[in-house]
């Protein structure tokens, strides 16, 4: 029975017995030429985007704000350097994490624990930040947490200065639920950048909001518009866009007008900021 010849032995046969030389030589030539022409027309839209970007005047809603994201500051995610690099630098909010270890402590944590010396302890965190006034924002990995992070909240006198983020709407019940109730909490979703142009879509976001209490829409940068922010501004409610950390995506969001920013580069979007247009 004839040997089996793969598709891939069969064009290298090919290439063998009809590629000349010189051809070959001009083909190599081709798909670099090609390769170098992709490269170049990428780099000059994304120069004209940005350069799109700049020439807009740059305008903030009112109570803008920029949150520091865990492990900011070329620190360990959810650790006391973390927080401690943070408030170094004088953010206006912070963000954590939030889990229970299986004795039930509270820790800053963005994956599950199961051991019980894992995760720092939310009342060493706490104990840090008495001692600033930055906001808040607590992302919630584990429902169960709420009832015990109420009473930490009011025992550390942080109460006035918290938020709740990661909440989805299997978890809302749950919020409502909890001791947590009376806390402003945004909601996570992932709006569709293209559905949002429709009537239909804008009203069911509009429905979503009024459903659940949220104070606004919390999402990832890649499903955050203006056409978005426009709607939920318009109807009282605010976006808060997650994790912006390229330059590009800063001033994509910047002209979007949300009403929070979430980075791990604090220092880069601020010096965005400063320096627009120039």
């Amino acid at each position: 029975m004839a040997e089996k010849v793969s598709r891939w032995r069969k064009f290298k046969r090919f290439l063998k017995r009809n590629m000349t030389p010189t051809w070959a030589k001009h083909f190599s030539y081709q798909v670099i030429s090609f390769l170098l022409s992709v490269c170049l027309v990428v780099g000059v839209m994304g120069y004209a985007v940005n350069k799109s970007y700049d020439e807009r005047t740059l305008s903030f809603v009112q109570g803008f704000t920029v949150t520091a994201h865990t492990g900011a500051f070329d620190t360990p995610e959810n650790s006391l350097e973390s927080v401690r690099a943070a408030v170094a630098n004088n953010v206006e909010i912070i963000e954590i994490d939030i889990r229970q270890r299986p004795d039930k402590t509270l820790v800053i944590s963005h994956d599950i624990v199961v051991m019980n010396n894992e995760g720092t302890p939310l009342s060493e965190v706490f104990a840090l930040l008495q001692q600033d006034d930055c906001l808040i924002n607590l992302d919630i990995k584990e429902t169960r947490t709420l009832d015990q992070l109420h009473d930490m909240l009011v025992e550390y006198n942080l109460l006035s200065r918290a938020f709740l983020t990661g909440i989805d709407q299997l978890n809302v019940n749950a919020v409502k639920e909890s001791a947590c109730a009376d806390m402003d909490y945004y909601l996570n979703c992932q709006p569709s950048r293209i559905k949002i142009f429709t009537d239909d879509y804008k009203q069911r976001i509009l429905d979503l909001m009024e459903e659940t209490g949220a104070i606004g829409v919390n999402c990832n940068y890649k499903y955050a518009s203006a056409t978005l922010s426009n709607l939920l501004h318009d109807n009282g409610y605010k976006l808060s866009v997650w994790t912006v950390n390229s330059t590009f995506e800063m001033k994509r969001m910047l002209v979007a007008r949300p009403d929070n920013i979430t980075t791990k580069e604090y220092a880069k979007l601020m010096s965005v900021i400063e320096n627009w247009g120039e």
